[in-house]
């Protein structure tokens, strides 16, 4: 018996992939230009009112966001 190997035009496989990434991306990317700021301003407070455990806090919440965002670049990549 022989089976056929059905192959996708390239048009077709780019646009299911996309419609994948672009069901959360919107909302991620939101949440991401919302966290970081937020994060710095945490740090910022806790250095104008010399509470080092806030900026500790603050910076602490900004790197895992920075970090988010590059492992998120990282399979994009991958992705593609």
């Amino acid at each position: 018996m022989r089976t056929h190997l059905v192959q996708e035009h390239p048009s077709a496989m780019r646009a299911s992939a996309q419609s994948q990434v672009r069901s959360g991306s919107l909302l991620e990317v939101v949440a991401i230009s919302l966290a970081w700021p937020l994060g710095l301003a945490w740090l910022v407070q806790g250095l104008m009112t010399q509470q080092s455990s806030h900026a500790v806090e603050g910076l602490g919440f900004f790197f895992v966001v920075f970090f988010y965002v590059l492992v998120r670049l990282y399979q994009l990549r991958r992705k593609d």
